[in-house]
């Protein structure tokens, strides 16, 4: 009978005392992310054209209501750069289109990178905002960069009334 004590205590002990640890291996996978937006969502923006008096220079409106939001993440050692360009239509003789590009705000976080201050927009690519890393920049207007969109005549006497349609493109690689 002793015996048989002895192996329900050794066996009550066991199962009393027995493995309290368990482990899971866990498999993160983040894919390369590179996302884009402009901000408002409707894409237009609007330079109109106007003399207050006469002998006045014709002045045009500047828009700065576009803020451009990303996320990104980078493999170890990458960045990305933003760049803008004119990929259909194009400026009238003696106008120029100038981007304003403004430091980065909101509530974003990361490595949100560097803009340049301006560029005169063109059908080549050039870059506006340079060595992102993995970050984002919160959603909607004051997040992000604010872009400032400027008309600028170069040349009155090539200027010619009438309405000019654009295609800007930013891309994020």
């Amino acid at each position: 009978m002793r015996f048989i004590k002895s192996i329900i205590c050794i066996l009550i002990h066991t199962a009393c005392f027995g493995q309290t640890t368990v482990s899971a291996y866990l498999s993160l996978t983040l894919p390369n992310i590179a996302y884009i937006k402009l901000a408002p969502d409707n894409n237009s923006v609007d330079l109109v054209g106007s003399v207050s008096q006469a002998g006045g220079p014709i002045l045009f409106t500047s828009n700065s209501s576009k803020w451009i939001n990303f996320t990104s993440a980078v493999a170890s050692g990458v960045t990305r750069t933003i760049k803008a360009q004119i990929t259909s239509g194009s400026l009238p003789s003696g106008m120029s289109i100038k981007l304003t590009i403004s430091p980065v705000s909101g509530v974003g976080g990361g490595t949100l990178g560097t803009n340049v201050s301006y560029i005169y927009l063109s059908s080549s690519q050039q870059i506006i905002i340079r060595d992102i890393g993995g970050s984002y920049t919160g959603q909607g207007i004051l997040n992000g960069y604010n872009l400032k969109f400027e008309l600028e005549i170069s040349d009155y006497s090539q200027l010619r009334s009438g309405v000019t349609s654009l295609s800007v493109t930013f891309s994020i690689t």
